[in-house]
């Protein structure tokens, strides 16, 4: 996401946090980001932070972190991801899950204190960003309406029932089920000074998101023809983590608010929401429970 980092630098940013898995390439893209404001009479202060989505007791530490040491958070962009082909498990759960899912849930619930926080001190909404993919249309439904009441993720990590194929368009349907209800727990209505969460669809765009996959001969050709670039993608992040409180809980893509598909907001759709919220909530409780007993789920 380095043209997200370079856009939001252009727009005189003064802080920026970049959480990165590898220090020493989130090191190389600070480098490349100041290079790209030499001539700005206010260059950004960049700050590279480890974050391993795959380990929860790093996701705790960076939102421990941010929470402790800054002195206002005005946005938080969630955009770590992974499509992966193979089936492996992360903390007893299928990967995918963990890192694209439970930790994005974990890390947007350690942040949404300071960034509440924040808008009460400046008198200003602050942003809430979760990436999400218009691939999520083409998500398959079915385990997740069929799955017993608090059995979805366990159910999804059988490796016996599991689809990887279609695993990373699961994961975007549950990111953006579940920022719908966080948006409605976090604010009863679009209004002043509280925090604004949203879910953006950045289009598809050449990152480091394949590099777990061959996209096939073709996959490649149509990524190379019609994949916006990392800049172009970019703008919409940019572009969410600024919105007005009015995108509070919507889908947007194309730098607009657009209609989630059929599933989401059907009447199952709403059910199957209210399924997973419930049950990524008392996942993230187990997870602090663990903490506070010292232990590492």
């Amino acid at each position: 996401m380095i043209d997200q980092r370079r856009n939001s630098a252009r727009l005189n940013v003064s802080h920026r946090i970049h959480g990165c898995r590898d220090v020493a390439r989130g090191e190389k893209a600070k480098s490349t980001i100041l290079a790209s404001t030499l001539h700005s009479s206010t260059p950004p202060k960049i700050e590279v932070w480890p974050i391993d989505m795959a380990n929860y007791s790093s996701v705790r530490a960076f939102g421990d972190r941010a929470c402790s040491t800054l002195s206002r958070l005005d946005a938080v962009v969630l955009d770590a991801g992974v499509s992966l082909d193979k089936f492996e498990l992360a903390r007893g759960i299928e990967s995918t899950l963990t890192i694209n899912v439970i930790s994005t849930f974990l890390l947007a619930q350690l942040v949404l204190p300071k960034l509440s926080e924040t808008g009460r001190a400046q008198a200003t909404d602050t942003h809430l960003t979760f990436v999400g993919s218009m691939t999520h249309i083409f998500a398959k439904t079915k385990q997740l309406c069929d799955a017993k009441s608090g059995d979805i993720l366990r159910t999804l990590s059988d490796p016996a029932q599991v689809d990887m194929a279609s695993r990373y368009l699961l994961s975007k349907l549950l990111v953006i089920l579940g920022s719908q209800d966080l948006a409605t727990k976090t604010n009863t209505s679009a209004k002043v000074n509280g925090t604004v969460v949203n879910c953006v669809n950045p289009g598809w765009y050449k990152t480091a998101l394949f590099r777990h996959e061959d996209l096939g001969i073709e996959g490649r050709f149509a990524l190379r023809i019609m994949g916006r670039t990392g800049e172009e993608g970019s703008r919409t992040l940019v572009h969410a983590s600024s919105a007005d409180n009015l995108t509070n809980g919507k889908y947007l893509s194309e730098c607009q608010v657009k209609p989630e598909p059929q599933f989401v907001r059907s009447e199952v759709g709403q059910h199957v929401q209210e399924r997973i919220a419930n049950e990524l909530r008392k996942v993230l409780e187990q997870i602090q429970l663990a903490r506070k007993s010292r232990l590492d789920l």
